[in-house]
């Protein structure tokens, strides 16, 4: 109960889950954000300590610009190597934020990176790489 808590015995940071390939289970829940990409999260599987650890990624509007000024043209071509890594095709014309939540509760294989650095965020964020998807051995 929250009765039994105290804020000053937490300690906030969490262990960050360590550069490695893992399997994920793609979990419910995908929808598009504020800036029309699309969130997606998935869990690992069958990894001792680590398994249960969920991380979201995203894959941004493929019609948008980077900060950079490129076209993310890139990203329906990651999305659909997740297709192909969970084995089921979408329907002709479905949406992929729902084609996601129809497929999720299945596995695919990706590693985990350590993200960048920033001034605002020195310690680097674990990531799923989503460019090295693949089925689940």
């Amino acid at each position: 109960m929250w009765t039994d808590f105290n804020l000053k015995d937490i300690n906030p940071n969490v262990e960050a889950i360590p550069p490695s390939k893992y399997t994920w289970e793609l979990l419910a829940g995908t929808k598009y954000d504020e800036k029309n990409r699309i969130v997606v999260s998935a869990a690992i599987v069958n990894d001792g300590e680590f398994t249960g650890r969920r991380l979201s990624f995203s894959y941004p509007d493929p019609n948008s610009f980077s900060t950079a000024g490129k076209k993310n043209d890139w990203s329906g071509k990651m999305l659909k190597r997740l297709e192909n890594a969970l084995g089921i095709e979408s329907g002709a014309g479905e949406d992929p934020v729902d084609y996601l939540n129809r497929v999720a509760g299945n596995r695919f294989a990706a590693p985990a990176k350590l993200g960048k650095t920033t001034d605002e965020y020195p310690t680097p964020r674990t990531e799923l790489d989503i460019f090295n998807v693949g089925p689940a051995a």
